[in-house]
């Protein structure tokens, strides 16, 4: 790792009489010492939680280390997060007319250690090293950077997070998720696996209370809709607002892959498309799986960029600044819903940082190995079932991997690669928990009762779905596109159905407390579900979830 030869002098901010009395942590923010009033209203935001320490960008990203580190050993408290405020870099022509690089904030260009096919690069981009403390390798703090070429763009960047976490809309949204997969193309073997267990890691993954809008760009998904209208098809969706945007598939420096049609080519999204982008509640985090989409060390605007731009689009991604690898990924997003939905750390900054560290150390050996297998003899049943799963996709991956392919070094490879543009102590708001009871097992056609305890007043709105690997009964995809009419309309019926898992729910206006609730089961209803239960108050809302079984009825 980079040795520190040097100590940069930093402009501090005055933080001793602003500070809250409870705070406990500081962040480091860099910028370029000419945009300081462009980050004024976020400092003051976020003193009220962190000690706020500035320190000026400079040209070479070795000396801006330097200068962070000194910075964290200088700060009142321990530092949690850095936020790189600025592109590393601007093309300028100026009066001359010859175009020269005006360097903002820069980035680290590294070795690409893992070399897999022709489009692998010599190097990739990485912010990650900045938050290396201890020169292991091994990030110890959170970094994001807002890729902003102008004061004005960072100004609004910034306020566009202060929003985001005053919001008081409290409605569906905030249980919504947003899934967009590409065509695999790793191989028919490959794109079969990793299909089966991305299918387990989202049904298990993600808790019962979430929506998964899911939108496939294969004719033969229920959940491909009319090939011609995927992209306004997905875009709406995801214009109704979301926690998470999640994209799988492979990608480009400034656009999503194509969707091959016949002998047509569609777009699944370019930078064209990003203005369709209109989300007027709850933009959505874009965790884009795919080669190359957040390659912000390009001398364009990557893909990331573009979507960061566009000021009802996502509030943040994260993205690969190079090629990106099934297995690496997996484990990736795979912590990262771990991080978020069980652990419920409460920053994205936070959620990426304990992803990164889990898979650059999973499978280390140490001393604290009899300590992690006691808690694994501890650990609950979906604990165990999720290690489960991880061994399981280790194997495939093994098996699926050239000879001689070093999983581990896949797996840092990407804590490398996937970088955060946005900010790191983006807050992620979870609902109050809702104790919430119903019968174990149900009968199709009868009627049941749920009851709960609100822990406050609101809109109740109470559901019985499908659990989410399953599909409304009399779902089927087509077999062979003609690309006629009525099998486009068909496709876009389909997968309407497909995406729509709710088979019974009641709203009402509730008063805190206890409530009671009476549900029909539809006759035609069979087999696994979940009932589920949202309250949205003014300032605040809660959940519960419980799974159920339906039978037929004596």
């Amino acid at each position: 790792m980079y040795i520190l030869v040097c100590l940069f002098s930093m402009a501090s901010y005055p933080f001793e009489n602003a500070m809250a009395a409870d705070v406990t942590s500081s962040v480091i923010l860099v910028r370029p010492k000419a945009w300081d009033n462009a980050v004024w209203e976020w400092v003051k935001f976020r003193e009220r939680d962190y000690q706020v320490i500035k320190v000026d960008s400079v040209a070479s990203a070795h000396d801006l280390q330097s200068a962070i580190l000194e910075a964290a050993k200088r700060a009142k408290f321990p530092v949690s997060a850095v936020l790189l405020c600025g592109d590393i870099g601007i093309m300028d022509e100026g009066k001359s007319g010859k175009a020269r690089f005006i360097p903002i904030t820069p980035t680290f260009e590294t070795e690409t250690r893992v070399k897999l096919g022709p489009f692998t690069t010599p190097t990739l981009a990485t912010d990650v090293f900045y938050g290396d403390v201890d020169g292991d390798e091994c990030p110890d703090l959170a970094v994001g950077r807002l890729p902003a070429k102008t004061p004005e763009d960072l100004t609004r960047m910034l306020r566009r997070s202060i929003d985001y976490e005053q919001s008081q809309t409290f409605g569906p949204w905030r249980d919504r998720i947003h899934a967009t997969a590409g065509v695999g193309g790793f191989g028919v073997l490959a794109d079969t696996a990793i299909e089966s267990v991305a299918k387990r890691l989202l049904a298990d993954g993600i808790p019962d209370r979430f929506q998964l809008n899911m939108t496939h760009a294969s004719l033969t998904s229920p959940y491909c809709p009319d090939p011609f209208s995927l992209t306004r098809t997905f875009i709406g969706k995801i214009n109704e607002g979301g926690l998470f945007w999640v994209y799988i598939g492979h990608g480009n420096v400034d656009r999503l892959d194509d969707f091959v049609v016949g002998k047509q080519a569609i777009p699944i999204c370019m930078k064209e498309n990003v203005a369709q982008f209109d989300v007027q509640n709850g933009p959505p985090i874009a965790l884009i799986l795919a080669c190359f989409t957040g390659a912000f060390d390009a001398r364009v605007d990557c893909f990331a960029e573009t979507l960061l731009a566009n000021n009802k689009g996502p509030i943040a991604v994260i993205a690969g600044s190079r090629v990106t690898m099934p297995y690496g990924m997996s484990q990736l997003s795979t912590e990262m819903m771990e991080g978020c939905f069980r652990e419920k750390i409460p920053t994205l900054g936070g959620i990426l940082l304990n992803a990164k560290r889990n898979i650059w150390k999973q499978g280390e050996v140490g001393p604290t190995d009899d300590l992690a297998k006691a808690k694994s003899e501890k650990a609950s049943p979906e604990q165990r079932q999720r290690e489960k799963q991880q061994a399981m996709f280790q194997q495939m991956a093994k098996a699926l991997s050239p000879e001689g392919h070093d999983l581990t070094e896949e797996r840092r490879e990407h804590v490398r690669l996937m970088n955060l543009l946005g900010d790191p102590l983006l807050r992620i708001r979870h609902p109050l928990e809702m104790g919430l009871d119903c019968d174990s097992e149900l009968r199709s056609g009868e009627a049941f009762v749920v009851t709960g305890v609100a822990p406050h007043a609101g809109k109740l709105r109470l559901e019985l779905v499908l659990t989410r690997d399953r599909l409304p009964e009399g779902i089927r995809a087509i077999s062979d596109f003609q690309g006629t009419d009525e099998q486009r309309k068909s496709m876009q019926e389909t997968y309407a159905r497909a995406t729509d898992l709710v088979l019974t729910k009641q709203e009402k206006e509730i008063p805190g407390g206890d409530f009671s609730v009476e549900l029909s089961v539809p006759p035609e209803c069979r087999g696994r579900c979940v009932v589920r239960a949202f309250v949205y108050g003014t300032t605040e809302w809660a959940s519960g979830s419980q799974r159920t079984n339906v039978r037929r009825s004596k």
